[in-house]
C-alpha cells in the first residue's frame, strides 16, 4: 500500500495547517474542498470515533481518495462531559457559536465552581478510510487539565477551547503554548508520530 496523498475530511483551516505540518515529508495533505463541491456528512454518531468514521467513509466515497478524518472535542466533567460531540453547538437552542462565544460560554458556566471540580480533557480520534470504503487506521489521544478562571488573551481560530484549558504540567493555558511546548504536551502529536510511522511502513 502506497498512499500518495491524504484528503483531510474537514473545512477547518486550523486543522489543515496542523496536519500539513505534522505529516510534512511523509505525505501531502490537501483539504477536501480542493477536490470539488462535496456534500457535508451527516455526523449523527454518538461518539467521537463514530463521527470520525462517518466523515472518513463519506469523503472517501465522494472523492475516491484516501481520507484522513478526525473528531474530538472538549469534555468538562462538571457539565456531564459537555460539549463533547456537540462541539460548537452548546449555546442555547443548539446554536453554533463563534470561537469567542464558546470561550465566554464555558467561563460563564463554570463561574463559582471550585478548582477541584473544574477538571476537563481534550480528546481526539483519528481515522483513515481507503477509496474502497474500508477503515484502515484508527487512533486516539487525550490530555487532562482544568478550566481557568479567565481564558487566554488570544487563541487559534478554529480551536476555541484551547483558550479555556489549563495544563498543570506545563503551567499555562494550552492556547499560550509556543511551538516547543505544543510538541511536548499536545495530545495530537503522539498520534501524528504513530500515523507517520504507519504511512512510511
Amino acid at each position: 500500500m502506497k498512499i500518495k496523498r491524504l484528503v483531510l475530511g474537514t473545512t477547518n483551516p486550523a486543522k489543515l495547517k496542523e496536519w500539513t505540518e505534522f505529516l510534512k515529508g511523509v505525505v501531502p495533505v490537501i483539504e477536501v474542498s480542493e477536490i470539488g463541491e462535496i456534500p457535508e456528512p451527516k455526523e449523527d454518531g454518538e461518539s467521537f470515533i463514530e463521527v470520525a468514521r462517518e466523515k472518513a467513509l463519506h469523503y472517501a466515497k465522494h472523492t475516491g481518495e484516501y481520507v484522513l478524518s478526525e473528531d474530538g472535542g472538549f469534555e468538562i466533567d462538571v457539565l456531564g462531559g459537555l460539549p463533547g460531540i456537540k462541539s460548537r453547538r452548546i449555546l442555547p437552542g443548539d446554536r453554533e457559536g463563534t470561537d469567542k462565544e464558546l470561550i465566554d460560554y464555558v467561563i460563564k458556566k463554570l463561574k463559582g465552581v471550585p478548582l477541584e471540580k473544574r477538571t476537563a480533557r481534550l480528546a481526539v480520534h483519528v481515522v483513515i478510510a481507503d477509496p474502497e470504503g474500508n477503515i484502515i487506521y484508527e487512533d486516539k489521544g487525550t490530555i487532562e487539565g482544568v478550566i481557568p478562571q479567565k481564558p487566554a488573551a488570544s487563541f487559534t481560530p478554529g480551536y476555541p477551547y484551547r483558550a479555556t484549558f489549563y495544563i498543570k504540567e506545563a503551567g499555562k493555558i494550552f492556547a499560550e503554548f509556543d511551538a516547543k511546548e505544543h510538541k511536548k504536551f499536545s495530545h495530537r502529536v503522539p498520534i501524528a508520530r504513530r500515523l507517520a510511522k504507519f504511512l512510511l511502513e
